[in-house]
């Protein structure tokens, strides 16, 4: 009679609710910071890439996404930490043959190394896949993609494409959000969506211009917006807010889209000056520390050094008294002179002359010598 006593009353204990905050401290203390993978972006976030269309939001993502799962040491100017990443990339938007073509420009400047390390790290989901998420079903097929993926990245184009109903509407961005919780950040993966603005494209984007109610906003820990530059070819992009870091949302990053389909980080500006029609603003790039940079890694080769590290770099050019320059400027310029076509990546973080094809050919034996 006591046991069955005893078995009634654990039955009726309701769980605790309520714990003490020093208890979720200790539980917590032990276990490491989440690590940083690349402006401001930590892993098991969830995140916004928003702007208007023909930004270029895609491409943005799509080069971040080839740039992490090759392990590229920087992307944009920022510093990517943490080596390759296996990088799922969920296009609701486009049909397969338009992303292939463009994925096969954005891979041409990739070395061989870098091709091996894209071929086993870049994923999506297969030809037949599902274009848009209209029920259960539909986000029970996304959850096995991502499951199946084993991805530590998972991008997905667009936020649309996952909605149901008017995205104004508080009542549907709330059923929006428990399904994206049960079926999406339930994987505890690095979440990145694409999404659209549809409202103050003629004034700098700021948090207000993002589609949806205020219950999307909440939902994400970042948001990168992106938008066209009044009267300019050119764009611009600039972090709205972001949860895990200080940001300074006034200052606006210029970009253009090379033949490659590449972004091309461009100078820094204040966003207003931007959308002031009395400015008249000169793009032209800076070469002194391209320059610099170039003349080190030339001079280090001829020393005899085959590759030089990002290590020394900063070393001599930002971890020196007085600095020459900041982290992100390096990156920036050794971005550049990669794109120039001057230096190569070569392994984790290590960069070299990058030999010319007549070069090559004067080193490799010709097997008609003998």
């Amino acid at each position: 009679m006591k046991m069955e006593n005893e078995n009634s009353n654990s039955l009726n204990v309701k769980p605790k609710l309520v714990v003490r905050a020093i208890d979720l401290i200790t539980k917590f203390k032990n276990e490491p910071e989440p690590a940083e993978i690349w402006n401001g972006i930590v892993e098991g976030s969830k995140g916004l890439l928003v702007g208007v269309s023909k930004t270029g939001k895609t491409t943005f993502a799509e080069n971040l996404a080839i740039s992490l799962a090759i392990g590229s040491p920087s992307f944009y100017g920022k510093e990517i930490k943490g080596g390759p990443k296996k990088v799922l990339f969920v296009n609701l938007e486009e049909n397969p043959r338009m992303r292939s073509s463009r994925l096969k420009k954005q891979i041409s400047r990739l070395n061989p190394q870098e091709m091996v390390l894209f071929g086993e790290n870049y994923l999506t989901p297969e030809e037949e896949f599902i274009q848009s998420v209209d029920s259960d079903e539909d986000w029970k097929t996304l959850r096995d993609c991502i499951e199946e993926s084993k991805a530590d990245i998972v991008i997905i184009d667009s936020l649309t494409h996952l909605f149901q109903g008017q995205i104004e509407s508080s009542k549907e961005c709330v059923k929006f959000v428990k399904k994206f919780r049960e079926y999406v950040v339930s994987s505890k993966k690095t979440i990145i969506l694409i999404h659209h603005n549809t409202k103050g494209n003629d004034r700098p984007i700021e948090q207000d211009n993002i589609a949806g109610s205020r219950v999307i906003l909440q939902e994400f820990e970042y948001a990168l917006g992106f938008a066209n530059i009044p009267n300019s070819k050119d764009k611009y992009s600039c972090m709205l807010f972001n949860k895990y870091v200080e940001v300074d949302s006034s200052v606006a990053t210029v970009y253009k889209i090379d033949k490659d389909r590449w972004i091309e980080n461009v100078s820094e500006i204040e966003k207003s000056v931007l959308y002031d029609s009395k400015v008249k603003i000169d793009y032209r790039e800076d070469s002194t520390n391209k320059d610099l940079i170039y003349t080190y890694i030339q001079s280090q080769t001829s020393l005899g050094s085959q590759t030089i590290p990002t290590g020394d770099l900063m070393k001599t050019f930002v971890l020196n008294d007085p600095k020459t320059m900041a982290k992100d400027t390096l990156f920036k310029s050794l971005e550049k002179l990669r794109n120039d076509g001057k230096i190569e990546n070569q392994g984790m973080g290590k960069y070299q002359l990058k030999m010319k094809k007549d070069d090559a050919e004067e080193e490799t034996p010709s097997l008609q010598s003998n």
